[in-house]
């Protein structure tokens, strides 16, 4: 009676585990790159995209453990599939030797924030931000900052009021609107914040915004239709004057809603890459890592450049601030 060959644990790890789990990833991942901009619950797998890269890798490694080739060449594929998102990324050109500067910090306050203000004001003064863009703005953290004195133009008590939007600025605000846009959703309510800058006696135009977490499939319908009416109103302030974008976007930079709103805006990020810093991170879990998602972002017109971006410190939020240094076009 022939005796069967013993199958080692590599080639018993190989059919139990590392084929199926290729070939698993493969498919979840294709159907997220494909499928996320129909699909509210798959749209939300992008708000965990850097650890689904990390995952690809760990199989790619498990696949080359087995020297099989099939498992090889699926592993690399899903990897290379899982990657697209952030190679698509319309990113901020480096800046150049010349040109003036302007930096750019966005934060979301945290509402329920129970650290004193005076740890946030601190970090603005050590960076020294020309531009400060504020979400989940209180009554008291904007009287604080106010009362610091750094900024001498801000934007209307109505705008934190509405949508605890705020901005500072050592800019002069020569207008302030709320962009209207049409609601279709049933409890929206949320409207961008246009600001008109005077740069030099030039215009610059910023917009504040921080649409619906989409937690709720009406939520995200609002997201997307929210970073929609933005990007319209954002490409016709483009043939007047340069236009930074900054707040707490609610949307991952490997969505294809980040990507189709700086390709409808006719903007580009000051963020590239699938391994970025996390801005939103789970308070639970902070003790051990910043576990969460890059959420908070800054977006440029063509002719701003990068000089360089950060994440700041903790401050009591749940957020990340993010911090912009740009270059200005001369002319």
């Amino acid at each position: 009676m022939p005796i069967a060959p013993r199958r080692g644990p590599i080639a018993l790890a190989y059919r139990v585990l590392v084929l199926p789990g290729v070939i698993a990833y493969l498919f979840a991942v294709s159907v997220v790159v494909l499928a996320a901009d129909r699909f509210w619950l798959v749209d939300l797998l992008t708000f965990a995209w850097p650890y689904v890269v990390a995952t690809g890798l760990f199989l790619t490694v498990a696949a080359v453990v087995t020297r099989r080739l099939k498992a090889i060449v699926i592993a690399g594929l899903g990897l290379a599939v899982a990657i697209i998102p952030a190679a698509d990324v319309p990113t901020a050109r480096p800046a150049p030797a010349t040109g003036a500067g302007l930096k750019v910090l966005t934060a979301n306050l945290y509402v329920n924030n129970t650290e004193s203000p005076s740890v946030f004001i601190d970090l603005l003064r050590r960076e020294k931000p020309d531009i400060v863009v504020l979400e989940e703005t209180t009554e008291a953290w904007d009287r604080a900052i106010s009362s610091a004195g750094l900024y001498p133009y801000e934007s209307s008590a109505e705008s934190r009021e509405r949508d605890d939007l705020k901005v500072f600025s050592t800019l002069p605000i020569r207008a302030e609107t709320e962009l209207k846009r049409a609601f279709t959703e049933e409890h929206a309510y949320k409207q961008p914040l246009r600001l008109e800058l005077d740069l030099g006696g030039k215009p610059l135009f910023l917009y504040a915004f921080h649409p619906e977490t989409p937690r709720r499939l009406w939520q995200w319908r609002d997201r997307n239709a929210y970073l929609s009416a933005v990007a319209d109103a954002v490409k016709g302030d483009l043939e007047k004057a340069p236009v930074i974008v900054a707040g707490d976007w609610n949307t991952p930079t490997w969505s294809p809603f980040f990507r189709s709103f700086l390709r409808q805006a006719g903007l580009a990020s000051t963020a590239g890459g699938w391994l970025q810093p996390v801005t939103r991170f789970s308070m639970k879990l902070d003790a051990l890592a910043y576990i969460g998602a890059s959420i908070d972002h800054i977006a440029v017109s063509p002719d701003i450049f990068l000089k360089a971006r950060q994440v700041g410190p903790a401050f009591g939020s749940n957020h990340l601030p993010v911090i912009a240094d740009l270059a200005l076009p001369e002319s």
